[in-house]
């Protein structure tokens, strides 16, 4: 049941009525809005969130609606951080979103043919539209949040047999001050052969406590490809949880990579789903917290038909105070034959103070499959330390040439090299913000 805290936060929210909206979305956003109310915010009783206990860090404020702005944008390195360079070197289209919602002003307009982009408000007013929203409400209590409270989201849809030139490039720049709260619901369509890339980049200014609540839905027709880098990199005290459905359907690829170095608590869920035989889904990710950051990992994969393989593969370095988190799932089902599932969390302590909990887990109900699972969790290799520094390398250069091997194994996945480069060059400014000297490559 909800309690003073929910019943606040949905308090804050009850003016907004979006115009000219649907009457099945209306209908679906009471229903969502009633299933919240009994659910309430996850806390560490529910067993998906044992270890990253939201309710508790949303107690601390009374978080009020997003507003949009409208001005010019300065996002750079010195408002929002390094992020704010990623895949600068790259041509490619942009998407902006600031305090969640979309900015057609500041994005790019030249999308090639075959390509279509419009904001959330317009799509869900075309006959059919309600079909691509999920309704996976009664699972996922922060997905009912995001339906009840939604106002914007960008709806992307890429023809059959298209295949971009050039990568979109989706950026979340919160502006806002005090603690505010944005809820944003991004709909990703490939359709068959269709093949693309994209950039997700989350950023904020300043140490406001804000909230970022995204949920993007993807589906991948028969043969269609998609590669997407998300860089997650908020403000220190805000909040960010993302969760990404998948379907993929018969022969589709996907490849996703996250790294994940800002907010106060971070989450991002992904849930792959297999819809037709001969499917692949990497879902990878880095993870470099310091003070006393948590970042949770979580994955679900359901391996729904035979002949389809999926790896999940986690690396985590952590300081200070610091808290990570990995949960993966793979569910074989019954029918499910010649699968292949595979998840590895691989941890690297940097404090005595930090922590990690994982939990990767195998339910198979199919006898023909090769699956596999496994977690490490470990401090740096003082042999190793020692032989770098017997060479005549200094402490702080030593530490930081082994974080990043550890890391590299997880890094080398990522398929475009301008992109591999960006990632490396923020994991090693955030080692230079944990006092561990930057070495050039």
């Amino acid at each position: 049941m909800s309690s003073t805290v929910e019943q606040a936060y949905l308090d804050a929210f009850a003016g907004l009525t979006p115009e000219g909206e649907p009457a099945w979305l209306t209908a679906r956003r009471k229903a969502a809005r009633g299933i919240f109310e009994k659910t309430g915010f996850p806390h560490r009783r529910v067993e998906a969130w044992k270890y990253t206990d939201l309710r508790r860090m949303l107690a601390k404020d009374g978080y009020v609606p997003a507003v949009p702005y409208e001005g010019p944008l300065a996002y750079d390195v010195e408002t929002v951080g390094p992020a704010a360079t990623a895949f600068g070197a790259i041509e490619r289209h942009r998407l902006i979103c600031v305090n969640g919602f979309y900015r057609p002003d500041l994005s790019g307009a030249a999308l090639p043919d075959g390509v279509s982009v419009k904001p959330l408000s317009e799509a869900v007013k075309e006959e059919g539209f309600e079909a691509l929203l999920g309704a996976d409400e009664l699972l996922y209590p922060l997905n009912a949040l995001n339906t009840a409270l939604m106002q914007d989201g960008l709806v992307i849809r890429i023809g059959k047999g298209v295949k971009l030139d050039q990568p979109l490039h989706l950026v979340h720049v919160t502006t806002s001050a005090g603690a505010s709260a944005a809820h944003m619901r991004h709909v990703l369509q490939l359709e068959e052969g269709a093949k693309a890339v994209f950039f997700e980049t989350h950023m904020g200014q300043g140490g406001e406590g804000y909230l970022a609540n995204h949920v993007m839905e993807t589906a991948l027709g028969e043969g269609a490809e998609l590669t997407h880098i998300k860089l997650q990199d908020e403000a220190k005290d805000a909040l960010h949880i993302a969760a990404h459905r998948l379907a993929l359907g018969a022969n589709a690829q996907y490849y996703g990579f996250t790294l994940t170095l800002g907010a106060r608590l971070s989450r991002h869920e992904t849930e792959i789903r297999f819809d037709g035989e001969g499917a692949h889904a990497d879902a990878h990710a880095a993870i470099a917290l310091s003070g006393s950051q948590l970042g949770d990992v979580t994955t679900y994969v359901d391996h729904a038909v035979p002949g389809c393989t999926s790896n999940a593969h986690i690396k985590s370095v952590l300081d200070g105070e610091a808290t990570g988190v990995f949960q993966g799932k793979v569910l074989v089902a019954e029918d499910a034959q010649k699968t292949d599932g595979r998840q590895l969390s691989n941890a690297l302590i940097l404090s005595r103070d930090a922590s990690m909990n994982a939990k990767p887990e195998l339910e198979i109900y199919a006898d023909d499959v090769q699956c596999a699972h496994g977690s490490t969790i470990g401090e740096l290799d003082d042999d190793a330390l020692f032989y770098l520094r017997s060479r005549g390398i200094d402490e702080e250069t030593a530490r930081t040439l082994l974080i990043r091997a550890f890391l590299e194994e997880v890094l080398e996945t990522i398929p475009l090299e301008d992109a591999k480069a960006d990632v490396e060059r923020l994991t090693i400014g955030w080692f230079a913000g944990t006092d561990v000297m930057e070495v050039e490559g």
